[in-house]
């Protein structure tokens, strides 16, 4: 029962810390998505969390039933080889893309709090992740494993500390300012959100069957990821939400807002934020590797330094340009993906009947 229990703990971290990242615990992902549409946007994060729920389950469900491995056991048989391939190809791009922005979003960090150039924060990243990819697949659970908790309770004590001793005045500027920028749908914002999300979620979670040993581990383990994103997501973006006239425009949100509460506060997050980052970066960068080792037949500790010597010159585009314009384009791919997973999905229980 306990080495069960602490399976799925280690699966719903691995999906954690995959989905969280500088874009989610800045609060820059949920300004964007969320908080301009106000209260409802607080229902598009409940919505969203009830989402990766589902889509964890569901995807980790279909990788215990087929015995898969990779990602390619997965979307072959789903899509066919000719989508297979361009939806491999597709998620590879925003994998890289992805670390890039961790890696920009770790100087923006570094920069917007200690006022250390960007580039030598996009060092420090790119150094850490070095070290955690000579140590393969077990490296990157093992990482997920010691932070995704840590940012479970960092992030949910945090929001709700500064929920409960939130300065009036500033909630109530903000909640005039919020409705003023309501002029899309939020449950659209939700989707194409989970979307983009999920695209690297998928990849990581095909790597997880040896982790797995039943069928309600795999469920659960999708499920409690999911939900514990939800909680997360509603937390920070309450938070946002209430001083939101005053952060909108800032590069790290959360950051500025943790400032106005001490010392203290303001480190803890700063930990925390640190450690968003660097497992998202770990996440989609071991992904990235394994499929262009995979693809061009090279050795992965050759293409390793050339993968961090680009990944360190495409983060001079800059964090919150990465967040706001590039990743809801590939938020629309995501949502084909869906589509197609839970159709294939429901096909497999019909069969069953």
């Amino acid at each position: 029962m306990k080495k069960s229990r602490n399976r799925i703990i280690k699966v719903a971290s691995v999906y954690t810390g995959t989905v969280l990242g500088a874009g989610f615990a800045s609060g820059r992902e949920i300004i964007q998505f969320f908080t301009s549409y106000g209260w409802d946007g607080i229902c598009g994060l409940f919505l969203s969390g009830l989402l990766f729920a589902l889509l964890g389950c569901v995807v980790l469900e279909i990788v215990y039933i087929y015995k898969i491995k990779d990602y390619r056991d997965f979307i072959y048989p789903i899509m066919g080889d000719f989508l297979g391939n361009v939806m491999e190809w597709v998620v590879s791009l925003f994998m890289f893309i992805t670390f890039c922005a961790m890696l920009a979003g770790a100087g923006a960090l570094l920069k917007q709090q200690f006022n250390i150039p960007t580039t030598i924060g996009v060092f420090i990243m790119a150094g850490l992740c070095f070290i955690i990819f000579l140590y393969d697949i077990k490296g990157i659970i093992a990482i997920n494993s010691i932070l995704a908790p840590l940012l479970l309770i960092g992030g949910i004590l945090l929001g709700i500390y500064i929920i409960v001793f939130k300065d009036v005045a500033v909630f109530s500027y903000s909640i005039t300012s919020v409705f003023r920028k309501i002029t899309r749908n939020w449950v659209a914002s939700s989707i194409i959100y989970v979307s983009y999300n999920i695209i690297t979620a998928v990849v990581i979670l095909c790597s997880l069957y040896n982790t797995i040993n039943s069928k309600k581990e795999a469920r659960l383990g999708g499920i409690i990821g999911g939900l514990v994103l939800g909680v997360l997501g509603i937390c920070i973006g309450m938070v946002t939400f209430i001083h939101y006239g005053n952060i909108k425009d800032i590069e790290i949100p959360m950051l500025e807002i943790t400032a106005k509460y001490g010392f203290l506060i303001e480190y803890i997050y700063l930990i925390v934020l640190f450690s968003a980052i660097f497992t998202t970066a770990v996440a989609n960068g071991y992904g990235f590797l394994n499929r262009v080792c995979f693809e061009f037949n090279v050795s992965y500790k050759f293409i390793l330094p050339i993968f961090i010597l680009i990944s360190i010159l495409i983060a001079k585009i800059g964090f919150s340009k990465m967040v706001g314009e590039i990743y809801p384009i590939f938020g629309y791919v995501g949502i084909f993906e869906i589509f197609v997973i839970l159709l294939y999905f429901v096909n497999i229980k019909i069969r069953k009947i």
